[in-house]
């Protein structure tokens, strides 16, 4: 296992379960971390996270040790969002050509506020028709393989 995601990500997590923390809580941190960590919306993952662990109680350290993870897949995920909320919603399919996207922004700013602020809107709301199931998965997945470390360590 390379150094940089064994001193990154196992490490932390091998001593918040050494701290006591419950394999059950511990696997929800990870999975509700994971799933933010791809929400469509740039540079809001981490105060998504922190307000969450806060409002239900949960470890800051796991919760963003687990967002980091997933978040090389907001830049994956980003279009597929856009295209699944415009699926959902019969919105009309808007560019994502940084070339046309820079030119509407400088010939009608209104437009494009519009535009995209609805588009975004829909993969928000297509992301939690994904989210829900995915950190139920997660969450029991994670709890498996935390109670089976449990019982190695």
């Amino acid at each position: 296992m390379n150094s940089f995601v064994r001193e990154r990500i196992v490490s932390p997590i091998k001593a918040l379960l050494n701290q006591g923390l419950n394999p059950d809580s511990l696997a929800l941190c990870l999975a509700i971390g994971f799933v933010l960590g791809f929400f469509p919306v740039f540079g809001v993952t981490t105060l998504l996270c922190a307000l969450t662990a806060a409002a239900l109680r949960l470890n800051q350290v796991a919760i963003q040790v687990a967002n980091y993870c997933g978040y090389p897949l907001q830049f994956i995920l980003f279009i597929p969002f856009i295209r699944l909320g415009e699926y959902l919603f019969g919105l009309e399919r808007i560019s994502v050509n940084p070339a046309d996207i820079f030119m509407l922004t400088k010939s009608n700013f209104s437009l494009f506020l519009e535009l995209y602020g609805l588009a975004i809107a829909a993969a928000c709301a297509a992301w939690v028709l994904v989210a829900v199931p995915v950190v139920i998965l997660l969450w029991k997945g994670f709890a498996i393989l935390l109670k089976a470390k449990m019982k190695t360590v």
